[in-house]
């Protein structure tokens, strides 16, 4: 039998995985070679505008019709040369190789004329097109991937796009330094934000998720914008201990109760790689402060971790023989797996948001194998008393998202 090689189109087409790393990464390899070579290249982004009308009014198989039709419309719009794939949520990004934006302009333009023909049980498809060139546009592949998005946006009439690293430093006008953050250090502006996680069975908060922030004119960068930086620069640890003190402090000060979830950066297996006297010396300061072990949870966002499954499953072993609770954050998403929660055996799996927005046919699956297992599922992203509502009655036994309540930097 021959196997057939799957272009990113119908890997998406085939498994509906999200194909994003998967993108940048292709991405960066084209601006290599272009660079290298010193020829244009360009991207355009279709952005899906009334998907999730479609998933509400018509239900998510009829949404899921229409990004087959699209992505099957996309694949017989540009040459056999081009890329294209599932980019976030209901768009998709088109790789244009050695074409100036002129000629993407020609694409983009036969595509919109494609997708207006589009339709799917009376529904009509409405896409936001928009296209930009490398070097015009962008001198690096963040660059104009925020471009994309930037112009996205403001197609669509909002006010900004989503906060990125690369939106957060066009708006700074200046990329993150090493003085900037060694600043934040010595001014005491790295602080921790708790975000509440609810208990559904009790209907009470359970604890509270401990995540990285700066302190920043009156407001706070999120650590997605400076977490790569912080690591490149050696200052990971720093930054840590800092979050870890006054996290505890916190607690022992009554400003939060009940457990605390820590959330650890992609690189925490190689953080703890060179043995347990990080989460000894972890314990050491908890156990000062009165707080026991089994109150605090080490959330691994084993998604974006690339060490083998070997190396997880003797952090996992570790954290455990220090009596604290470890949950899998993202699960579902890019590198996670079933083989890796076989193995490790977290005492919580928390679902990736990305099921709750766009997948929820998927999501009762998925909530009901876990629990089939013995597992304790949260549910992340809840946004609305609907999402709530639905986390209820998919049995998870934890809700964390904006309707629970928003990341907080206690004063």
């Amino acid at each position: 039998m021959t196997r057939k090689y799957l272009t990113l189109l119908d890997l998406y087409k085939e498994t509906f995985i999200p194909n994003t790393q998967c993108l940048k990464d292709i991405l960066k390899k084209v601006f290599y070679f272009h660079e290298r070579k010193g020829r244009e290249f360009s991207l355009i982004l279709v952005d899906i505008d009334n998907l999730r009308q479609i998933n509400r009014e018509k239900g998510y198989f009829v949404g899921n019709r229409v990004l087959l039709l699209v992505a099957d419309t996309i694949g017989n719009s540009i040459r056999k040369s081009d890329i294209a794939g599932k980019y976030k949520s209901g768009s998709f990004l088109i790789i244009l190789l050695e074409t100036d934006k002129e000629g993407a302009k020609v694409v983009s333009e036969r595509l919109a004329k494609r997708l207006a023909d589009i339709q799917v049980e009376g529904c009509s498809v409405s896409a936001t097109i928009t296209l930009c060139s490398y070097p015009e546009d962008g001198e690096l592949p963040e660059e104009l991937l925020n471009f994309l998005e930037e112009q996205t946006a403001k197609a669509k009439g909002k006010n900004k796009p989503i906060i990125t690293f690369e939106s957060f430093r066009t708006q700074k006008t200046k990329e993150i330094t090493v003085w900037d953050l060694i600043s934040a250090i010595e001014e005491d502006r790295v602080v921790p934000a708790f975000q509440p996680i609810l208990n559904l069975k009790k209907d009470s908060i359970e604890g509270y998720e401990v995540l990285m922030r700066i302190e920043d004119q009156g407001g706070y960068i999120p650590a997605m914008a400076f977490i790569d930086k912080i690591y490149e620069l050696s200052l990971l640890t720093v930054f840590e201990e800092i979050i870890f003190d006054k996290a505890i402090n916190a607690w022992f000060a009554g400003k939060v109760s009940e457990k605390l979830f820590f959330n650890m950066p992609s690189y925490f297996v190689h953080y703890l790689a060179k043995g347990k006297a990080k989460l000894e010396d972890f314990k050491k300061e908890l156990t000062k402060a009165g707080i026991p072990a089994e109150d605090v949870v080490i959330e691994i966002p084993e998604s974006k971790i690339t060490a083998t499954t070997e190396e997880l499953v003797e952090v996992v072993s570790n954290i455990r023989a220090l009596g604290f609770k470890v949950a899998v954050d993202d699960f579902g998403v890019e590198n996670s797996s079933v083989e890796r929660l076989l193995k490790t055996k977290p005492d919580i799996v928390k679902i990736d948001g990305f099921f709750l927005k766009e997948e929820r046919n998927m999501l009762r699956w998925i909530v009901k194998g876990l629990k089939r297992l013995g597992y304790v599922v949260a549910m992340e992203h809840v946004e609305k008393a609907e999402d709530l509502e639905l986390a209820k009655k998919l049995g998870a036994d934890y809700a964390q998202g904006f309707y629970i309540g928003k990341p907080e930097v206690l004063a």
